[in-house]
């Protein structure tokens, strides 16, 4: 999934736990990169299957209607917060949010954070929710019009 405007982007990838035999399965390690306004971060976290069928749905909704928010967060508390909301009354629409983590080094730690804000297409919402590891987590009736 990629979100862009020009210098800007998002982007995540996921690899979505298949074993039957876990209580995490449809659960999705994620991989964020993220650049803003000069900016840049990385994060490997874990969502939940139940955050990511709320999202899509969401998002398929905000696709439709150009109105309203998409939201998701990380497992953990404060590792990924990402909202994608309409902005104007006209389409607009802006991705914003956080990704942030602690170092452990040999004498503390230290915590990581990276914000980021920008607007971008809205037609990039279908192409997230067709053709990437998002649309595994759409229902046949959250599922985008083609």
């Amino acid at each position: 999934m990629r979100f862009e405007s020009h210098e800007d982007f998002l982007e995540m990838e996921a690899t979505i736990e298949e074993d039957a035999s876990l209580q995490s399965l449809g659960d999705a390690y994620v991989t964020v990169l993220v650049q803003a306004s000069g900016f840049r971060g990385h994060n490997d976290l874990w969502v939940q299957r139940e955050s990511l069928e709320a999202f899509v749905t969401q998002l398929d909704a905000l696709n439709r209607n150009l109105s309203g928010e998409a939201r998701l967060s990380g497992i953990s508390p404060d590792e990924l917060e990402l909202v994608i909301r309409a902005v104007t009354s006209r389409g607009h629409v802006a991705i914003s949010g956080s990704t942030d983590y602690f170092i452990q080094s040999d004498n503390g730690r230290h915590w990581h954070s990276v914000s980021f804000g920008f607007e971008f297409e809205p037609g990039q919402m279908t192409t997230a929710l067709w053709h990437s590891w998002l649309s595994r987590y759409a229902s046949d009736t959250s599922r985008p019009a083609r």
